[in-house]
């Protein structure tokens, strides 16, 4: 017999995706049409709802300009100072939508960096948001990585000499890409502090994972107590969707991470009392709605309320 669908108490589009979407659809008009450099954020059915609305995406400001658009967008991800530069020249106008709290990351790398530090951020190096941090810290003393076997050192500091090794630099900080596993941050923190911090070493942590990415990670917390299964909703791009299944299944609750309700594989609800549905900070409200239409027709009890929405002030982020 089947249970009943439980809604984490937080979930889906996060105050900085729905600020990012409110400027792409102001700026954007099917009279004069508008490029995103890359996926404004990280869900196909968004994207594809805006092309519509005049807004297309290309790969890069070059191909922008050749496809003939006269403006281009920043995306929520953030971008190099770079890209605005290379719009500048070749003629366009540039719409920032870059999510305040990366920003922010943007400005704490280059403070750094000034402060002598070499930069560690901790993410995907092929992310665009990390790609954009490492553009503004502007230095050759910058790296992405997520493991420290990733990083140019291979010893603590007091090793130099010894061949084969090499050793940190006296001062190292680390920041993270802001869509992270906290836990696991501060894991990869405690291993690069072991290398860096003997013999006069100094580092720096600055746990730069944003407010709405660990309130969605606390609410997984809470729903994996009370069902027997989790669907994670979001785009297959979305870093914070695909940590959210990570986390669902760390807490030993079997989890899957669909895009919509036509990826629900009938043999994962064989045995399945109760249901648990969690999102992606970048995944529409109308889209968790159809997942919840479609296990209410495969028999599941909806939610007697589809409250779950917890909008985060820009005042409550530290100012770094």
């Amino acid at each position: 017999m089947k249970g009943k669908i439980v809604l984490a108490d937080t979930m889906g589009y996060c105050w900085g995706v729905r600020r990012t979407l409110e400027i792409i659809q102001r700026a954007g008009k099917p009279e004069e049409q508008i490029a995103t450099i890359g996926d404004v954020i990280h869900n196909p059915q968004v994207v594809q709802r805006l092309r519509s609305a005049g807004v297309q995406t290309a790969e890069s400001v070059d191909e922008a300009a050749y496809r003939g658009f006269r403006h281009v967008a920043i995306t929520a991800h953030g971008a190099s100072p770079e890209r605005n530069r290379r719009a500048e020249e070749m003629g366009l106008t540039t719409v920032d939508t870059t999510c305040p709290l990366v920003t922010k990351v943007q400005r704490l790398a280059q403070k750094l960096v000034k402060q002598g530090y070499f930069i560690v951020v901790y993410g995907d190096a092929d992310h665009p948001e990390v790609r954009g941090i490492l553009g503004w810290a502007d230095t050759s003393r910058a790296v992405a990585a997520k493991h420290v076997e990733d990083l140019p050192w291979n010893a603590q500091r007091g090793s130099e000499g010894s061949d084969g090794l090499t050793a940190p630099p006296r001062k190292v900080a680390v920041i993270s890409q802001t869509t992270k596993i906290v836990d696991e941050f501060l894991s990869f923190a405690r291993d690069l502090t072991d290398l860096v911090a003997r013999e006069g070493g100094e580092i720096r942590i600055c746990n730069t994972i944003c407010a709405p990415t660990t309130e969605r990670q606390n609410a997984l917390e809470r729903l994996a107590t009370e069902v027997d299964a989790i669907l994670v909703i979001g785009g297959r791009k979305s870093s914070n969707t695909a940590r959210l299944a990570e986390v669902a299944r760390g807490y030993g609750v079997e989890s899957y991470h669909i895009e919509s309700e036509a990826d629900v594989d009938d043999d994962w609800l064989k045995h399945v009392r109760d249901i648990g549905i969690t999102a992606g900070a970048s995944t529409p409200d109308d889209v968790i709605e159809r997942v919840i239409d479609d296990l209410a027709g495969r028999g599941f009890q909806r939610p007697s309320v589809h409250t779950w929405q917890a909008e985060f002030d820009l005042a409550h982020e530290p100012a770094y």
